[in-house]
């Protein structure tokens, strides 16, 4: 499929339409391999820091349809680095260990599971008070209020 090319544009500009189609471009691009930097070259942004804000955001906002395609790829990719190298770890390789460590955080991020935390279910609340009634822990606390 060929894609019409985008003008270059250096620097901000107002087309939104524009825009928008270079950001969506941007992720085409990163989907079929391209790195940051040949990216902004090749559309005309700033920097490849610009790409990656713009490929990441366009992650988290789901504004390409080619998202989840680059999600696929890049988890394919971790998994066949993690395979790679996973018999090492698992033989008591500390540099693997660690690689394999770095791997499974990076897909992490990339799925957007960082900062989930599994919640537990509640533990239970009984109390079971050996105080007289009308004395003990209650009173005492009602007392100093």
């Amino acid at each position: 499929m060929s894609v019409a090319a985008l003008p270059r544009v250096d620097g901000r500009h107002r087309n939104k339409a524009l825009a928008a189609a270079r950001r969506t471009r941007a992720v085409e691009l990163r989907c079929q391999g391209w790195t940051y930097e040949a990216i902004a070259e090749e559309l005309g942004y700033a920097s490849r820091a610009t790409v990656y804000a713009i490929v990441h955001k366009a992650l988290a906002v789901q504004e390409a349809g080619d998202v989840e395609n680059l999600r696929e790829l890049e988890t394919e990719r971790l998994d066949r680095l993690q395979a790679g190298l996973w018999d090492r770890a698992m033989a008591g390789d500390v540099a693997a260990v660690t690689e394999v460590r770095r791997i499974i955080e990076a897909r992490v991020r990339l799925l957007g599971l960082a900062g989930q935390v599994a919640r537990e279910p509640a533990e239970c609340a009984t109390v079971v008070c050996s105080c007289a009634p009308g004395t003990g822990h209650r009173n005492a606390a009602i007392a100093g209020a």
